[in-house]
């Protein structure tokens, strides 16, 4: 588990380099890389000289060797992971160059010429990770550093064998060079493609999971729309035969009053009918109101609510006045975006709602305002009416879900209310205390416009 989590974490940070560059910034990982598994065999071989190093060798001059190396080795390390990746590439050369222009310096070309390596070692970083001038400079100096171990050799032999130790190098190297100069020319356009062609995948997945994400919230949906239709077929068919049973009870009632001649019955009758047929209209009314909701939209615009709550206001102005309601409205409430009736129609519906469950409050108030989330703005309608115990919180936002069975309206309000603030982005839901404590029908209305969701 451990492993499984500190791989990616080491990954992770072996890619969080400031190049800018793409190519040099993948050499530049792969550099740092060489660099670590340089350092982790410099260590294991230092331990391992201290515990077998013969007596008669210095165990503190393994250590200080050892060190300088180490040494050596952290500053392109931490030239690269500040950004400096040809600084980094450039350090290394230099110390190669100069590690081994000391070795000739102090010896013969004879002695050390298994040793040169560390000049070929230089000459292809150069030409690989930096360039073809770093490439021509450094071949240029690992060759001058050969042909002064060559002149300074007063042995003949030792002369004759520099000259040819220095031809080899020489050759060898040039053609290396040559090679090199063309070479990191097509490895950097092969790189170059090859990203281009990783970040056209990157592209192609990314869409991909767009659309798969996409897919699956349409299914989501789906499987809502069908739960929801279910549930609006069961109910629909339950509450519109209730008044068709009244109806054909009383035409029951009726025809054996009208045979029994009994003219205070047949008008109770018939009022009891038209009282049905009432119900069914309004509900029939309601149900294709809450069916064209997310079907006909009107064009949205911009509102002010302030004049859009005083619209509603005067819709619902007899029963507020028949309930004696006092109504505050915020003189701060923000423009909004969105469509004009049907949010007339939300704030229509609560108010009508809140004036139908004052109960026995003898100053009912309505307070319709606004306040600032941390993303977004929440308007309410707040009542000091008789409240909702926490248990029916959600339940008021069915279809024909009514707390009180006797209450005027037919219990779609809420629930067109609800696909209203759904169909333009929002949410709403209700906060009460409990009963007797009034209750705040809370919504949002984010604004299209506005990513950040204030007006």
């Amino acid at each position: 588990m451990k492993k499984a989590m500190f791989m990616p974490r080491l990954r992770t940070w072996l890619n969080r380099i400031p190049v800018r560059d793409v190519i040099d910034r993948r050499m530049a990982i792969l550099l740092q890389v060489m660099l670590i598994g340089f350092v982790l065999i410099l260590v294991v071989a230092t331990i391992i000289n201290l515990f077998l190093a013969p007596p008669t060798d210095s165990r503190l001059t393994i250590l200080i060797n050892n060190a300088i190396f180490l040494f050596v080795a952290w500053i392109p390390f931490f030239l690269l992971r500040r950004g400096y990746f040809r600084g980094s590439v450039f350090t290394i050369v230099s110390a190669f160059i100069g590690l081994e222009t000391y070795a000739i310096v102090s010896s013969d070309l004879r002695s050390i010429a298994e040793t040169l390596s560390l000049f070929t070692l230089a000459i292809l970083l150069a030409g690989l990770l930096i360039g073809r001038k770093a490439l021509a400079a450094t071949f240029a100096l690992s060759v001058a550093a050969v042909i002064i171990g060559v002149f300074r050799q007063h042995d003949l032999n030792l002369k004759l064998d520099g000259i040819a130790i220095a031809g080899n190098f020489i050759l060898v190297n040039g053609l290396m060079s040559g090679f090199l100069g063309r070479f990191d020319l097509t490895l950097r356009a092969a790189l170059k493609d090859a990203l281009e062609r990783e970040e056209d995948l990157k592209i192609e997945i990314a869409a991909r999971e767009e659309v798969q994400a996409e897919r699956e919230k349409l299914i989501t949906q789906l499987e809502v729309n069908n739960a929801e239709l279910e549930r609006f077929t069961y109910t629909v068919s339950h509450d519109l035969r209730s008044p068709l049973v009244t109806i054909k009870g009383f035409l029951g009632m009726l025809n054996k009053d009208m045979q029994d001649a009994r003219p205070e019955r047949i008008q109770n009758d018939m009022q009891r009918i038209a009282n049905a047929t009432d119900k069914m209209d309004a509900l029939l009314s309601e149900l294709l109101e809450l069916s064209r909701i997310g079907r006909i939209i009107n064009p949205s615009e911009e509102i002010d609510l302030v004049q859009l709550t005083r619209e509603a206001l005067e819709s619902v102005h007899g029963r507020l006045q028949t309930h004696n309601v006092t109504v505050h409205i915020a003189p701060d409430l923000p423009i909004v975006y969105g469509d004009r009736i049907r949010l007339r129609e939300v704030y229509e519906n609560l108010l009508d709602n809140a004036a139908k469950y004052f109960g026995n409050q003898s100053a009912p108030l309505i307070e319709i305002g606004n306040r600032k989330a941390e993303h977004e703005i929440i308007y309410f309608v707040k009542d000091n009416g008789m409240g909702i115990d926490a248990q029916y919180h959600k339940r008021i936002f069915g279809l024909f879900d009514k707390l009180d069975a006797t209450s005027e309206g037919t219990g779609i309000g809420l629930a067109l209310v609800k696909r209203i603030i759904e169909t333009h982005g929002g949410k709403i839901w209700v906060e009460s205390e409990g009963l007797g404590k009034g209750s705040t029908f809370c919504f949002t209305i984010p604004d299209t416009r506005n990513p950040n969701g204030f007006n």
